[in-house]
């Protein structure tokens, strides 16, 4: 049943109560019930008794904090000052205090540009829940309208019967409890799972023992977990983890083979213990990740997987904190060695019972002959008794085909990264898959092995029914495991086996190359086109290396770079860009088509930090392109268009006006109005306008682009709101500032919804929001709403960080009186 909603406020100014509009809207939107005085002012009303009557018919009464609300509701203002909240809040007051075990009905909220401090002192914000609405948007007022729609995140489950456990008595006395209370536990989705630990109960024993020592230092105990691949230290220190759960109250998983994967591990922790917006913000998740670990007063545990020595793992964890970090790795030399657990095979006793259970075949006999031909490795045994369970044959049968498979592999040589023992069972389970579950196993043996996308491999099976029984048939076989939110990993060892079975050609590699490059994401990047990028960026790198150096690989190295510059890691952009540039020069020529498009990409991406350096890299590109594409071919066009736009920055209008005027009927000629070229060109000439002070022919120029580019586009196009703000800007310079501020609130709104309000374009664009509201005449809000942001953006990003700073410098301006900071250069976005 649709719940009734009444909204309490103080009609302290229009500005207030428009926002108080804005959310009633925002709630209907949403299917909820709310009704706002507003609406029934239209109609002769007994304040007194129709505001008795909502409260007491509403299912749930939202109490709007402000300054104004908070004194009035509490009396401490005139009699005749805001009597109609004063009604309001002693009715509120009284029914709240009839009824205080009912926190369900009265409901502080706090809207964007008020704080927690106009709330109420009667509704106790510091012992209830407060509701903070940061946008008018399903993110930004997710936990309201959670709570108003009786939608939880979490819904409980029915209790079911107690298990029954043996009881152990300890030989020694128990350790004395720690002194700190264990918090509610952050662990990483990678402690999950089968952890093997038979045989392995001393080894277990000893890492304890290592990690409880009386410490010396302050600094985090580690301990590492040596061996050949295959040994199972994965699963020993994810057995390690599991057991140890309830002793530290954080247990944090990072898969460390990969450097460019580390930083989406890391990630992964702070969405936990921050939030998925602002792990966004942060540009090192490693860094930022390890201050907050170093800041806990209670243990936690970091398990750094397969770390390549110990040269990679400087940086990798807190130089302080009350931590223990568990490695793992191949390598045998670490600086110090009290610190290396050299993990061995299992012994014979311990090898025969991990096959005989997990094969439920009681052939001791054939399971000590198996053990010894495998030497004991644990991923081996596992694979051979996984591999006879689920093939409905014995242990007697696999060593048969063991033995000769094993033969074959050694004749042929392999390679040094593996052990045979494991490649062989691997080989014998490869041999028993179904042909579409061997194409896709051959294709991801050239990804990254962790968290393959299972929507980037469908394309490899016609039949979506064929396509599940292919990961059925891997899972079933054990090459494959399950990961997170629909995909799946690999052992980089079966990787490794694959491809040597594969030998030479590079035939699946480019198969892989060919489906990452159908899955990149094409630009604008809303929320989830950036998810998407995410989910593929590290497969593209792990591709690129094995592929050959022609022109497809280019390509994708290419749009790889840009794309990086599309979700703000500018820098990244360029340094790629700049080495793609020097890859390709020597294989295609200097004046191919390819280098030039990547030089202009170099000198695009420049521009956000050095125009001048762009501008003189655009003017030398203009004319290599003039000359060898010719003066009317796109690339061409499109730095001349660029090489305006810098001009423009650089406060050379007349010059920048003159080249946009030339370009705009070569591009209405060669690439027709509705293209974004064109559209983007008629942007930058209205801008160009507005800054040589033509305000009416800017206005109306910009009109025309916005009404253009929706029939084009459809309003609800990201590239519509961008427009809408560069129009502001112009509307606000001509003299209407209260406008820009008004068409600045609703893009924000819009970028919000579309890139999340964590998103760098929507913090720009909050920034000059509060330009334009201070300009408008209230720069007490607007210092207020950039102070809510730099708050958040300084303990994500860190105090020295450029959009940081920027957001300290406009606040600093607002607040000492001066001329608010204009907006700066816009934000950079592709156009192609």
């Amino acid at each position: 049943m649709t719940r009734r909603v009444f909204i309490s406020y103080a009609q302290e100014s229009e500005e207030h109560r428009a926002v108080v509009r804005r959310l009633w809207a925002f709630l209907r939107r949403n299917g909820i019930d709310a009704v706002l005085d507003q609406v029934a002012a239209g109609e002769r009303q007994d304040w007194a008794l129709w505001m008795s009557r909502q409260i007491e018919q509403a299912d749930v009464v939202l109490c709007v904090a402000s300054e104004q609300y908070r004194l009035r509701a509490q009396g401490r203002t005139g009699p005749h000052e805001g009597r109609g909240v004063q009604w309001e809040a002693r009715l509120i007051r009284d029914a709240f205090h009839a009824a205080q075990d009912d926190l369900q009905k009265f409901v502080p909220v706090v809207v964007p540009g008020q704080t927690v401090a106009g709330v109420p002192d009667f509704l106790a914000p510091s012992t209830t829940t407060v509701y903070l609405v940061e946008s008018f948007t399903k993110t930004g007022a997710e936990k309201l309208l959670r709570f108003l729609l009786r939608k939880p995140e979490l819904r409980d489950i029915p209790l079911g019967e107690e298990p029954e456990f043996d009881t152990w008595e300890p030989e020694t006395e128990p350790e004395e409890p720690s002194s700190n209370p264990v918090l509610d536990g952050v662990v990483s989705p990678q402690v999950t799972g089968m952890a093997e630990i038979i045989g392995r109960e001393q080894d277990l024993a000893d890492l304890r023992t290592a990690f409880t020592a009386a410490r010396t230092s302050r600094a985090p105990v580690v301990q590492v977990l040596t061996g050949m691949g295959g040994i199972g230290k994965t699963s020993l220190a994810r057995a390690y983890a599991q057991r140890h759960l309830d002793d530290y109250a954080v247990v944090w998983w990072i898969r460390a083979e990969d450097p460019t994967a580390i930083d989406g591990e890391y990630r992964g922790l702070l969405e936990l213990v921050h939030s998925a917006q602002e792990a966004k913000l942060v540009r090192d998740a490693v860094q930022r990740a390890n201050a907050w670990l170093a800041e806990q007063r209670q243990p936690w545990l970091l398990v750094l997987d397969n770390v390549p020595d110990a040269a990679a793992l400087r940086g990798l964890f807190p130089a302080r904190g009350v931590g223990h970090v568990l490695v793992t790795s191949q390598a045998k030399y670490w600086p110090n060695p009290n610190i290396v657990h050299p993990v061995e095979p299992l012994d014979p006793d311990a090898a025969i019972t991990l096959l005989t259970e997990i094969s439920e075949d009681d052939d001791t006999t054939a399971a000590a002959e198996l053990a010894a031909e495998l030497d004991g490795l644990p991923l081996a045994l596992a694979q051979a008794a996984s591999f006879t369970v689920t093939n409905g044959t014995s242990l007697a049968a696999y060593l048969r085909f063991y033995r000769e498979r094993s033969a074959d592999l050694l004749s042929d040589g392999q390679p040094v990264d593996y052990p045979h023992t494991v490649a062989t069972t691997w080989l014998l389970a490869i041999g028993q898959l179904t042909p579409p579950a061997r194409r896709i196993l051959d294709t991801i043996a050239y990804f990254a092995p962790d968290s393959i996308p299972l929507s980037v491999l469908r394309p490899l099976v016609d039949d979506e029914l064929t396509f599940i029984r292919a990961i059925g048939n891997l899972l079933s076989h054990s090459l494959v495991t399950r990961g997170a939110e629909d995909t799946i990993t690999v052992h980089r060892l079966v990787q490794a086996v694959t491809r040597h079975r594969l030998g030479e050609t590079v035939d699946h590699a480019v198969r892989a190359r060919g489906l990452l490059a159908a899955a990149m994401p094409k630009p604008p990047l809303n929320k989830e086109a950036t998810n998407a990028w995410n989910a593929i960026r590290s497969h593209i790198l792990a591709v690129a290396d094995q592929v050959p150096t022609d022109p497809p690989t280019f390509d994708l190295r290419y749009n790889q770079a840009f794309l990086h510059g599309d979700v703000g890691d500018i820098r990244a952009a360029i340094a790629q860009l700049e080495a793609l540039v020097d890859e390709m020069t020597p294989v295609l020529g200097r004046e191919d088509e390819r280098v030039l498009r990547a030089r202009h990409g170099v000198a695009y991406w420049t521009d956000i930090y050095d125009t001048p350096r762009a501008q003189a890299l655009l003017g030398e590109l203009l004319e290599v392109q003039s000359g060898v594409l010719g003066a009317e071919h796109p690339d061409t066009l499109a730095t001349r268009q660029d090489l305006a736009s810098a001009y423009l920055d650089l406060g050379d209008h007349d010059r920048a006006l003159r080249m946009l005027e030339d370009l705009l009927p070569v591009h209405l000629r060669v690439l027709g109005p509705d293209d974004k070229a064109t559209l983007e060109t008629r942007r930058l000439l209205a801008d160009a306008l507005a800054q040589s002070s033509r305000f009416e022919e800017a206005l109306a120029a910009y009109e025309e682009v916005i009404i253009d580019a929706v029939a084009a586009f459809g309003e609800s196009d990201l590239k519509i709101v961008l427009l809408q703000g560069f129009y502001a800007n112009v509307l606000g310079e001509s003299g209407d500032a209260t406008a820009a501020r008004d068409l600045y609130a609703e893009v924000v709104d819009q970028l919000a919804a579309q890139l999340g309000p964590y998103d760098k374009v929507t913090l720009a664009t909050n920034l000059t929001l509060a330009m334009w509201t201070a300009r408008a005449g209230n720069p007490q809000r607007a210092a207020h709403m950039l102070l809510r942001v730099l708050i958040r953006l300084s303990n994500s990003l860190g105090k020295n960080n450029p959009l940081v700073k920027q957001f300290e410098s406009g606040l600093n301006s607002i607040r000492g009186g001066g001329p608010p900071n204009k907006s700066g250069k816009r934000i950079k976005k592709r156009k192609r």
